[in-house]
């Protein structure tokens, strides 16, 4: 009789212990991320979001927009290079072309100086052509807290 107390007391105090063992744990596994990956609030916005905006506003013709998402320098040029009339034209051939998304194969963030370099290729799907990849070197620049393209370079 006395060792089937103490074979009890043993599993009560072998269950009592699994669970508060288990219950501990559980706690400290679940804490919050102080800031969750992909948030982009207007204090602290992601350097690589504005392209993103900048091709959806090039994909729907949304040339006013355009303005406010790259700096004033490389807005001047847009008007003056071929960048701009190219995918225009490339609209207005394919009705159906739409951009998917940029493929990021390379990037560099300087939070100090305010820039980063990103190297990969905007997507474009086409009911046509198909798939359309554009391979690109973006400059970003961070101007009083808003980050905007400084300049595209296409690569061949």
């Amino acid at each position: 009789m006395r060792g089937f107390k103490y074979f009890v007391l043993g599993l009560i105090l072998g269950i009592g212990l699994t669970l508060g063992w288990f219950s501990f744990s559980e706690k400290n596994k679940t804490s919050e991320p102080a800031l969750p990956a992909l948030a982009a609030t207007s204090q602290q916005q992601a350097p690589f979001a504005v392209i993103y905006s900048f091709y959806q506003a090039l994909a729907t013709g949304r040339e006013d927009l355009l303005s406010t998402l790259v700096t004033r320098e490389f807005g001047a040029a847009l008007k003056s290079t071929s960048l701009l009339q190219r995918w225009q034209q490339r609209r207005q051939q394919d009705p159906s072309l739409r951009f998917v998304f940029f493929l990021i194969k390379e990037q560099e963030v300087d939070l100090k100086t305010g820039t980063a370099r990103v190297r990969g290729s905007a997507e474009w799907v086409s009911s046509r052509q198909g798939t359309l990849s554009v391979p690109q070197t973006i400059i970003i620049l961070n101007e009083q807290g808003t980050w905007k393209i400084q300049d595209i370079r296409e690569q061949g």
